[in-house]
């Protein structure tokens, strides 16, 4: 199936690193959001866990390899165009330990670039996907968020 223009809504991932109080986010090389920062993530392949697929997406477009915590926040993200839905994600985000991080920062996948970012100027610039801003809006206010346990199953 088609990203775009789907039939049924797509189940994806997100990365949320967050350390002294910064964000790890990419610059997306690709639509939806081309351009745009955003936190590192992509579609659930086919017989992947949350967890697996988290994992895979925060190495492939970052270097960066952590150990998931838990679900943080999951997003509904529907881009309409032309009175039709262009794309629908369901996004789960994972929230991966700060103290855990292995490997050397860089952009890959689909990423063009990567970067730390303080999460007070994240919400403020408009280069930010509004998913994301969304995101740190809400991690501001809850400095230590409830997490949901990945599935095991």
């Amino acid at each position: 199936m088609s990203t775009e223009y789907p039939s049924y809504p797509i189940a994806a991932v997100g990365a949320v690193l967050v350390r002294n109080g910064s964000i790890l986010l990419i610059r997306r090389g690709y639509s939806p959001g081309k351009g745009l920062w955003a936190v590192p993530g992509g579609v659930i392949e086919v017989g992947e866990s949350i967890e697996e697929a988290a994992v895979r997406e925060l190495e492939e477009e970052t270097g960066i390899r952590a150990k998931p915590v838990g679900i943080v926040w999951v997003a509904n993200v529907v881009v309409r165009e032309g009175g039709r839905v262009r794309y629908h994600y369901v996004i789960i985000d994972v929230a991966f330990d700060p103290r855990t991080v292995e490997g050397t920062l860089r952009p890959g996948g689909d990423a063009v670039d990567v970067a730390w970012m303080r999460m007070g100027e994240v919400v403020e610039r408009s280069d930010v996907s509004e998913t994301t801003r969304k995101l740190v809006s809400y991690l501001m206010s809850n400095p230590r968020p409830p997490l949901l346990p990945l599935p095991r199953f």
